[in-house]
Order: structure tokens, then C-alpha cells, then sequence
């Protein structure tokens, strides 16, 4: 039976939470690299990603239907990078390229995901046969909560406590403090190991297909799930 991961970007990495379906242990980790993933997991199958997954040369609908859905949570979904800016490694050339092909320019938070984002394109082309899906833990967290936007910032008490007990009617099971004493906070912060789980449960959606998924106008292959 296949495992299902949800991942969010790291300081120290990639903080994952997985599901094995066979012995339905559901564990958090923290992985270095990508490539890892096929080391650590016993039969990988599906992966739900904090990161753009599918990118192309002109601006993505799918971001701009995010936002929308997201509506005062909006500025929690940054422009993927155009493609071809990805191979650009000075800001300054990055978001000249990016205005030229999206006309729009690059955040700094942007740029400074281009290594992951990297990584993410280079993990495609290695392991066709692992299923790997955007996704947004925001719009994840609204569809847990009666399609209802949390106006909390998942950074405040309130905001994180909201998350907490929407995880908690996921994962039964799911103890935070157990979670938070595996690493230091230097390594993962709080709210990274809230959307590492949030972005495994609509891994397991998306395996058996009940998934809420936002399809972009232009590439019908490129979509965020929730």
C-alpha cells in the first residue's frame, strides 16, 4: 500500500507528514532534500506541496482564482515565478524577465524560493511515477472550516489555536506539542508543521479523489488543490 505525503518548505528543508495506508502510521518529519523521499518512504504515491508545481511563461490563473476565493487572506498566495525567470539567479534580471513574460515583477519572497521551487522541477522530471500536486494550506484550512476564510493570521494565538482543533477532526490522533518537540524551532516553525498536515490531508483527498482542485484557463494540467 502507497504512502501519502503533504510537504511544506522549511528553513532547515522540507518539514513532511505522511501517511502509510498499509499500517496507517502517520508520522512528521524533517527531510533535507526531495530526493529523500524515496529513501525514507515505503512506496510514495501521492504528495501535496506548499510550492508552484507546474509553471509556465505568462501569469497563472490559478493564482488569481486563489486569491479571489481567499478574499482578505488573498495576499497568503504569492504569483508563481514565470518559467523562464527560474533560471535566472541575480533578483534584479529575475524580475526584469518575470515583468517581461507576466508584467508583473518579482517579490523578494519570490526570489528567495526559487531554490526550492528549483528543486520542485527537478524532483518532476526524476520520479514520474510519484504523483505530486500543488497545494495551499490556507485554502485547505477554509475547506476544513465550512468553506469559510480564517480571518486569523495562523501566526496569532487564536489563528494557530482555530488550526490546531481543525487538524484535530482530521488526525484523531494528532498531538501538537508531540510534533513540536521533534525539532527545534531554528528548523521548523510552528505553523510549518500545521500546513505539513493540513497539505497531507488533501493528499489523502486527493487519493481518493474527493479533492476541491482550481484549474488554471490556459493549462488544464496546472491546478491547486484543497
Amino acid at each position: 500500500m502507497p504512502t501519502i505525503i503533504g510537504l511544506d518548505g522549511c528553513s532547515a528543508g522540507w518539514v513532511s507528514a505522511s501517511k502509510n495506508l498499509k499500517t496507517s502510521k502517520v508520522e512528521l518529519r524533517l527531510i533535507d532534500r526531495l530526493e529523500q523521499i524515496n529513501q525514507i518512504y515505503d512506496e510514495p504515491k501521492i504528495i501535496a506541496i506548499d510550492m508552484p508545481v507546474i509553471l509556465n511563461n505568462g501569469p497563472r490563473s490559478v493564482d488569481q482564482k486563489a486569491r479571489k476565493l481567499l478574499g482578505r487572506r488573498a495576499s497568503t498566495i504569492f504569483s508563481a515565478p514565470a518559467k523562464d525567470a527560474l533560471i535566472k539567479n541575480d533578483y534584479i534580471l529575475a524580475s526584469a524577465e518575470n515583468f517581461k513574460l507576466t508584467g508583473k515583477k518579482l517579490s523578494v519572497q519570490s526570489f528567495n524560493l526559487f531554490p526550492k521551487i528549483r528543486e520542485v522541477q527537478s524532483f518532476l522530471k526524476t520520479h514520474p511515477k510519484i504523483n505530486i500536486f500543488e497545494s495551499h494550506p490556507e485554502l485547505a484550512f477554509m475547506n476544513l472550516n465550512n468553506n469559510q476564510v480564517l480571518s486569523q493570521k495562523k501566526k496569532d494565538k487564536e489563528g494557530f489555536e482555530i488550526r490546531v482543533k481543525l487538524i484535530n477532526k482530521i488526525f484523531k490522533n494528532f498531538r501538537f506539542d508531540r510534533y513540536r518537540a521533534l525539532y527545534p524551532k531554528k528548523f521548523v516553525n510552528d505553523d510549518d508543521i500545521l500546513d505539513a498536515f493540513v497539505t497531507l490531508h488533501v493528499g489523502l483527498k486527493l487519493y481518493n479523489k474527493s479533492s476541491e482542485m482550481i484549474v488554471d484557463d490556459d493549462l488544464k494540467n496546472m491546478s491547486i488543490s484543497f
